[in-house]
């Protein structure tokens, strides 16, 4: 069974939902198919390639907030500073404009996942398993 590196989760909901994953060692932006019917998500993902500047930007921000968690499981800052440490809230917000509505996956280019995520102490892995056939690729 091959898994692939999950670089970051910017969405959660009863499991990851928008972020940044590899698919075969790239990466790709993934992003949860709302399932209206079921009125949840399901474990069907969108999946775009990403261009490198988001990408880096994204993996920066990232950074920021396990920097954030790391200080705030040692009760060293509090919620309310959620999601970056005071010394680092400048460039946070700094990176949320720049990526503005950027992490999304691209309607023109996407192809369709069915996700299994693995979860091991401090890395996400996800399968992914192409749906052939749904005519959103």
């Amino acid at each position: 069974m091959h898994l692939d590196r999950v670089l970051t989760v910017n969405d959660y909901y009863d499991g990851p939902r928008l972020g940044i994953a590899c698919l075969n060692g790239v990466a790709h932006i993934y992003e949860a198919e709302f399932d209206h019917s079921a009125d949840e998500y399901g474990d069907q993902f969108f999946l775009s390639p990403i261009r490198p500047d988001l990408l880096a930007l994204v993996l920066e921000d990232w950074q920021i907030w396990l920097r954030w968690e790391v200080a705030y499981k040692r009760d060293e800052v509090a919620q309310d500073s959620h999601p970056a440490l005071p010394s680092e809230r400048d460039r946070h917000e700094t990176i949320t404009a720049m990526i503005g509505d950027q992490l999304k996956t691209d309607p023109a280019n996407r192809a369709y996942y069915r996700a299994s995520f693995s979860y091991l102490p401090g890395e996400i892995y996800v399968k992914w398993v192409a749906i052939e056939g749904e005519g959103r690729v």
